[in-house]
């Protein structure tokens, strides 16, 4: 069979198919709408007529609600992503002189989809550094830091 062109009907991009593609449905590369690859125009193609609906007569049988038993609902409750929230303290990735704060916070939001990933948000924080002074007594000084606050779906 021989390819012909035409456009999707939502970004009206050109593609170029076989014609024992039609009336297969396809993700359009462009926009990645789900479209059915329409019949070529013209070369005595069969064209599609709408038709109504026949409406079968006779005695039919009870329907029967089938459970699908490849998912629970259970199962499927809990694979809806819910709301959760991480956060990132600086003094928490800062060992020995290596600081690798950037890298856990890029790490982490990686591992997520972009979509999943909600809102980034700068935080400031005060925690109480400890330290011994010149007498070895142990003393704890405030030291204000950042972090961010990563909203997420998971």
């Amino acid at each position: 069979m021989a390819d012909f062109s035409f456009n999707c009907p939502f970004c009206n991009l050109e593609l170029s198919i076989d014609e024992s593609g039609v009336g297969q449905e396809i993700e359009c590369p462009g926009c990645k709408e789900v479209l059915i690859i329409p019949a070529p125009s013209g070369g005595g193609a069969p064209v599609e007529v709408e038709r109504s609906p026949v409406i079968p007569q006779g005695d039919f049988p009870e329907a029967k609600i089938i459970k699908n038993a490849s998912q629970s609902l259970d199962v499927a409750a809990k694979t809806v992503k819910k709301l959760r929230v991480k956060s990132f303290r600086h003094h928490e990735h800062v060992k020995d002189g290596k600081d690798t704060f950037d890298d856990a916070v890029s790490s982490f939001i990686g591992q997520h989809p972009e979509d999943d990933i909600i809102t980034i948000t700068g935080i400031q924080y005060t925690h109480h550094l400890k330290q011994k002074d010149a007498e070895g007594k142990e003393t704890t000084t405030p030291v204000t830091e950042y972090g961010v606050l990563v909203e997420y779906k998971a």
